[in-house]
């Protein structure tokens, strides 16, 4: 490919992240839990129930946040966001390399 073929492809890239919609950092974990309702079949061996969480790394430490039931459909769209915005920063870099490999 020659500049401006890459420029090209690098504008495309660029309006890509542009129309990303918002992101979070981290990976989606579902599990079980009990509840807080004493009477629950979940406190009684019964079956637990469904949740959702947010993990990600700080200080070499993994965190994770409780994702509410409301929440739920919104923040796996924002963590499929991050995943396109990481891939799409990846392909930026890649064709800013081809074009500094151009040496022009």
């Amino acid at each position: 490919m020659n500049r401006l073929q890459l420029q090209t492809k690098r504008q495309a890239l660029l309006r890509q992240l542009q129309n990303l919609g918002p992101w979070i950092e981290g990976t989606l974990v579902a599990t079980t839990r009990k509840c807080g309702k004493e009477g629950c079949a979940c406190h009684h061996n019964g079956p637990k129930h469904p949740v959702l969480f947010l993990t990600w790394k700080e200080a070499g430490k993994t965190i994770s946040l409780y994702i509410p039931r409301q929440l739920e459909s919104a923040v796996k769209e924002w963590a499929q966001n991050y995943k396109k915005l990481k891939a799409l920063i990846r392909q930026v870099s890649e064709v800013q390399k081809q074009i500094v490999r151009l040496r022009e």
